[in-house]
């Protein structure tokens, strides 16, 4: 049985975390990319989330067969690609609400993630107290998980955006607050999407 595989239910909950936050950051728009394929590369994520590739792989309409150290077999291959399409829609109404997060909300968060004495907790203590101060600008009618997951991505895309050599802290900060606090909303995500292309 493969080691990313457990109990028949799929991709391990950080490499779907993981997939899912990077799908985001690439699909955003960003002064980042360098940190972000670099991050790519150590993650093992799977080639055609790999924004070199995509034009080519978008025209031929097939998948190149590279393969990484950890790479995922290839009946994951579906649900990876659910995740980068969740992940893409998810970047998509984030660019819309975007506006709403605070310049001066940003710049507390990357002076708290460049204090080295943080803890991992600590770090994501600042992420949901800052998260806490834009809930009022979800909108009215998106369900609360929804506008959660996608400020807590858009937070991490902007301490990256201001601070690219935090992306790393960030990224895997932003991993363990998902999957600490709305690991099940992204696995009720996924499994919809999975039987909507069914």
């Amino acid at each position: 049985m493969d080691s990313q595989v457990s109990n028949g239910s799929g991709l391990e909950a950080e490499h779907i975390t993981n997939l899912l936050v990077f799908g985001f950051l690439q699909s955003s728009k960003s002064n980042f990319q360098q940190e972000l394929k670099a991050l790519g590369h150590d993650l093992s994520v799977p080639v055609y989330l790999d924004s070199d590739l995509e034009d080519e792989l978008q025209t031929d309409g097939s998948r190149a067969s590279r393969s990484y150290p950890g790479r995922i077999q290839p009946d994951s291959v579906s649900q990876e690609e659910i995740i980068q399409s969740i992940a893409h829609h998810l970047a998509q109404v984030g660019d819309e609400m975007d506006h709403s997060i605070q310049p001066t909300l940003v710049r507390n968060l990357v002076a708290q993630f460049m204090n080295v004495s943080l803890s991992e907790e600590d770090r994501r203590n600042c992420l949901a107290k800052a998260l806490d101060e834009v809930k009022t600008a979800f909108p009215r009618d998106m369900e609360n998980e929804k506008g959660m997951l996608i400020m807590t991505l858009l937070l991490a895309k902007n301490v990256a955006t201001h601070s690219p050599s935090l992306l790393r802290d960030v990224f895997q900060t932003t991993v363990n607050f998902i999957n600490q606090n709305l690991l099940t909303y992204v696995r009720n995500l996924l499994r919809n999407m999975d039987r909507s292309n069914l």
